[in-house]
């Protein structure tokens, strides 16, 4: 669940968390919103960019030899540095750089993770420079859609609240982030959308085991009923997951 990639280095199956980290960072519709967030920095390889919470390095060696990464697990930072990327451990809402340090400043599914995104956004601002950017992607749990061939609407429906309201800190904040970038001072503020489409249950970020983790949400029935459908889906297919990725730019005045 989301709490794996909120303390990495606390979670059960800590190579698991970042090889399944490789692999969705892989997938073409993960990669076309990624490569937006590259564009949006305006930079060239030689401009100086930061990436918060930069995970196992990929979008660092995408940004150039002049991108630096945080991030506040320590085996992410050691994947990163092992892929020959320039990485320090930190967090994202004390960020170890000085004022109008960098030319731009990105985060990659960070914000739902967080305990105080606003501080970790003040931080982003801070240490861009006047007329530098601001990028921000981040899924909102609010527009998943999920379709389970057999379950009826309304475990499904629990499922996703469960997943919205609980599986993360921040579900929804995607949505509110162009407000909250307007009064951090940012300008030009842009937002775009981007889905994610699956149609494989076992690709679907553990959907399998989401009534077992909530157990205590739901009847031994309940339980059946989902894993039934999902042995289904795999069987037969019709199974769906479709989620929207936001990508929030803005431009700090000068």
């Amino acid at each position: 669940m989301s709490g794996t990639y909120a303390n990495v280095d606390a979670a059960g199956d800590v190579a698991a968390a970042l090889d399944w980290q490789d692999r969705v960072d892989a997938w073409p519709q993960i990669a076309a919103y990624k490569r937006r967030t590259y564009e949006l920095l305006r930079v060239d390889a030689a401009s100086r960019v930061l990436d918060v919470g930069s995970g196992t390095g990929h979008d660092l060696l995408a940004l150039g030899a002049d991108a630096i990464g945080i991030d506040a697990s320590l085996a992410m930072c050691t994947a990163a540095r092992a892929r020959g990327t320039t990485v320090s451990r930190a967090v994202a809402g004390a960020l170890p750089f000085a004022d109008a340090s960098f030319a731009a400043v990105r985060a990659d599914r960070v914000f739902e993770h967080l305990d105080d995104p606003d501080a970790a956004l003040a931080e982003m601002v801070r240490v861009t420079r006047p007329g530098g950017r601001v990028v921000i992607a981040d899924p909102d749990q609010g527009s998943l859609v999920i379709s389970v061939p057999g379950v009826r609407a309304e475990l499904t429906a629990a499922v996703r609240r469960l997943r919205r309201d609980v599986g993360y800190r921040n579900g929804t904040l995607a949505r509110d982030l162009p407000r909250r970038c307007t009064e951090m001072g940012l300008r030009d503020i842009g937002i775009e959308a981007f889905p994610l489409v699956l149609t494989d249950p076992d690709d679907a970020f553990g959907i399998a085991t989401w009534v077992a983790y909530w157990h205590q949400e739901f009847t031994e029935a309940d339980a059946a009923a989902w894993d039934a459908g999902m042995q289904r889906a795999r069987e037969q297919g019709n199974f769906v997951y479709a989620l929207l990725y936001f990508v929030v730019s803005g431009t700090r005045a000068s």
